[in-house]
């Protein structure tokens, strides 16, 4: 099993990379990337850090406005290809559905990878439970289980009361992800409890002692690797369909690095905007030293820099 003997810290090892505006200072630029104002559409799953990234755009640009439409993926995605919007801020790639439309209406658009993110499954810090494995899980959120106390092994009468699981909306990634990964397709149990937001989610965890759920690490970020003590993120082992486990892991943003925690996902930023304008500018600061250490302190793995971890003993 992977235990944490020490600590763990993740440090950006940044550099200024060469980009559409490389070897300039943001809070010096004066340019059409960096004059005017631009519209984008941002993942409700990413909008804590994003809010920090365009606000820091903005402090640094003072004639830049950018403002933020939030909605939930498989809806940023339509407003993309639609383009009602031309840039958005999401949690997956394309669909091969939705490559076959952008090669049936000869759609280009830019594609960069900014982060790279967890899943925290979450409870009550009321819950003494520790860790649970994919199958433990599946068995919660599909209605097979439907007790703490009757979960199996170790985690057998650990824990008692009947378990209330919320679930993220339909058109979330999170919704996708989870069902596909977690629950191997099947389908969520009729009785959990849907949240519209991360906000929800996170308040009815905080209210609920017998709650669980699932939610970004965007979410749950004070700073760096300190996260949020109103809610309690479990250890996480990974089932194959065969019911094989793998080790526990807990959620930490060394092992979103390295690729041990087993619930991760990448952040695109995906444009069809090839003006010379503020979503430029944008997408260059994202991918550059200042935008991707704010990705860092926001809990996340900076994709276009490099990082090291280190253990404390």
């Amino acid at each position: 099993m992977l235990k944490k003997t020490g600590g763990y810290i993740l440090l950006g090892c940044f550099i200024y990379a060469s980009l559409i505006l490389a070897g300039c200072k943001y809070g010096e630029m004066h340019s059409v990337t960096t004059i005017g104002q631009v519209t984008i559409g941002v993942d409700e799953n990413e909008s804590p850090v994003i809010k920090k990234e365009t606000d820091e755009f903005m402090r640094l640009n003072k004639d830049s406005k950018i403002t933020s439409v939030v909605k939930t993926t498989n809806e940023l995605f339509a407003d993309l290809m639609n383009g009602d919007i031309k840039t958005i801020i999401t949690d997956r790639d394309f669909t091969p559905q939705e490559n076959e439309y952008l090669q049936k209406y000869k759609i280009e658009v830019k594609k960069n990878v900014v982060a790279t993110n967890g899943i925290a499954i979450i409870v009550n810090p009321a819950n003494t439970l520790t860790k649970l494995n994919f199958d433990e899980m599946r068995k919660i959120f599909t209605g097979e289980t439907t007790d703490w106390a009757n979960l199996e092994g170790d985690n057998k009468d650990v824990y008692k009361g009947k378990i209330k699981p919320y679930i993220a909306r339909k058109n979330s990634m999170l919704h996708d992800y989870f069902k596909e990964k977690v629950l191997l397709n099947n389908d969520y149990y009729k009785n959990d409890l849907i949240c519209s937001t991360s906000t929800q989610m996170l308040n009815e965890i905080r209210n609920d002692k017998y709650g669980i759920g699932f939610i970004s690490m965007s979410w749950i970020t004070k700073f760096a690797d300190t996260l949020d003590t109103t809610i309690k993120p479990l250890r996480v082992a990974a089932a194959d369909s065969t019911g094989l486990k793998g080790d526990y892991v807990g959620l930490h943003q060394a092992y979103i690095a390295n690729r041990s925690y087993p619930l991760i996902f990448e952040v695109y930023c995906l444009s069809r905007d090839f003006e010379m304008d503020v979503s430029v500018g944008l997408i260059s600061f994202l991918l550059a030293y200042d935008g991707q250490k704010i990705i860092l302190n926001s809990g996340l793995v900076p994709q276009t820099q490099p990082v090291r971890i280190i253990q404390l003993n």
